[in-house]
């Protein structure tokens, strides 16, 4: 099946094919295409993972659309490629970093960036990849980048507005594809800090002058002047080089607002040294099966299990809503080969598909939907159980829903002290919950192939697979 992707740019667009990305490259684009990919500068910006790699694909290509006056490239697939709304500030930021670094090597060689969307720097493994190569262009003689005013709306004023207001950049996404525009942030951004920079480039100015500059609505600032090549170069820097110390004030320090969840790790007097290490121990041994390459940890905290999962040789997609322990996780990430990508997901409120009528970045349900061989959810079902007033039926089918063919669960009873504070006021409701109900209802779909009762008493590991279809329980 034939799924187009991208549209917007006039030279070109991209399609999905049986999981693979091509891209088309309009006619009076594909000199100037060839001659980038042939340019050492950009070889080696693929060898050091700044972008994918790209491919000719070679002779007719009818099958994937009308070739017409285009040709076709095949760009390396994303693992699981994570969009900038679902994923942190921190990525947010080496998102923008990586985007002025390569416009920065860019200019060095002739070229500059036409674009600066966030939506263009999608994250694999902890490592952001820039992923437009339409995007590049010839320097013109003006002097100035056109991308400039989208650069503050999808990377300086999200990041400011993260810094002072405490604002998820992950939740402007979903309102603002095109960022955050700065009579928007302007309501948001008050007293002495309007007046200091970034924000009096990004927001104060802009909204004085009726966005002129950083506030343009189509982010290009047209002029006629033709100024030296030498010049102009020199006047790209100085924007690409500002825009980086204007970056580099709004960074986000530590993981933002305070966070329930961020250690975790440390808090957990709920689990003894010897629960930890057989917990540790079971997910292990469970995720080390040959048939199991690709893992989801759904609510992963800092990532402690995700970790064991990756050091077994698996690639791991590490999945949480509070953005202070997916920050911590994230911070370990940055500049390892640990193959774990992570994720700002709320798992009672998937990331939605975004886009022109919902075609542009389908949502996290249908995206990760049978590209998991396990899910570890562990310390989870009673969370959905609480928070979501989830039945045991309904989590069980959003289980079925992503398709995996194997489970590491942890089932919390009732009785547990973290399960009873959670509940509060409202513990009545669960007194019939029990484990005897939970193998019950999840033993329609999956086989118990082992499950562990940690010293503590009142919490139970389990190892599940998927039946056989035609076996489960009708």
């Amino acid at each position: 099946m034939l799924t187009k992707l991208s549209w917007r740019d006039p030279d070109g667009y991209v399609v999905k094919k049986d999981g693979r990305i091509f891209r088309a490259i309009n006619a009076a684009k594909v000199a100037d295409t060839r001659e980038l990919l042939g340019q050492a500068w950009y070889q080696q910006g693929e060898a050091d993972g700044w972008f994918p790699s790209s491919t000719w694909v070679a002779g007719s290509f009818d099958q994937l659309a009308d070739t017409s006056n285009v040709s076709w490239l095949e760009h390396r697939a994303l693992e699981f490629p994570c969009y900038p709304h679902e994923i942190t500030a921190l990525q947010l930021y080496d998102s923008a970093k990586l985007t002025l670094t390569i416009a920065r090597k860019a200019l060095e060689h002739g070229w500059i960036m036409k674009d600066a969307s966030a939506w263009n720097v999608l994250f694999e493994h902890g490592n952001p990849r820039f992923c437009d190569i339409l995007s590049f262009q010839r320097i013109d003689s003006s002097g100035i980048w056109i991308a400039y005013a989208q650069f503050f709306r999808h990377f300086i004023i999200p990041l400011l507005l993260h810094r002072h207001a405490g604002t998820q950049t992950s939740s402007l996404f979903v309102l603002y594809r095109d960022g955050v525009q700065p009579h928007q942030a302007r309501r948001m951004v008050n007293g002495w800090r309007a007046y200091t920079q970034p924000a009096l480039e990004a927001v104060t100015l802009p909204s004085w002058f009726g966005n002129v500059e950083a506030g343009s609505s189509s982010g290009k600032v047209r002029t006629t002047q033709s100024r030296p090549a030498e010049l102009a170069q020199f006047l790209l820097r100085r924007t690409i080089d500002r825009l980086d110390k204007h970056l580099d004030r709004v960074k986000p320090s530590g993981i933002g607002q305070p966070s329930k969840w961020e250690n975790y790790e440390g808090d957990r007097d709920h689990y003894t040294a010897s629960d930890v290490a057989a917990k540790s121990e079971f997910v292990r041994s469970s995720v080390e099966l040959p048939d199991i390459r690709t893992v989801m940890d759904l609510g992963c905290n800092a990532g402690e299990f995700s970790k064991i999962a990756a050091g077994a040789g698996k690639t791991v997609l590490a999945a949480d809503y509070d953005h202070g322990a997916l920050s911590r996780l994230y911070g370990q990430l940055r500049g390892t080969e640990l193959p774990i990508s992570a994720v700002l997901l709320d798992i009672g409120r998937p990331t939605p598909a975004v886009g022109w009528m919902n075609r542009e970045v389908d949502s996290f349900m249908m995206r990760a939907r049978e590209r998991f061989d396990c899910i570890m959810a562990l310390g989870l079902v009673h969370h959905l159980l609480v928070s979501e007033r989830a039945t045991l039926p309904m989590i069980l089918q959003f289980f079925l829903d992503l398709a995996p063919k194997y489970l590491v669960l942890e089932w919390v009873e009732p009785e547990d002290r973290r399960f009873y504070e959670i509940a509060g006021i409202n513990r009545d409701l669960y007194a019939e919950t029990s484990v005897t109900g939970f193998e019950r209802v999840f033993g329609e779909q999956f086989d118990i192939e082992k499950k562990e009762l940690l010293a503590c008493g009142t919490r139970t590991m389990y190892f599940l697979k998927k039946k056989a279809a035609g076996s489960a329980a009708p």
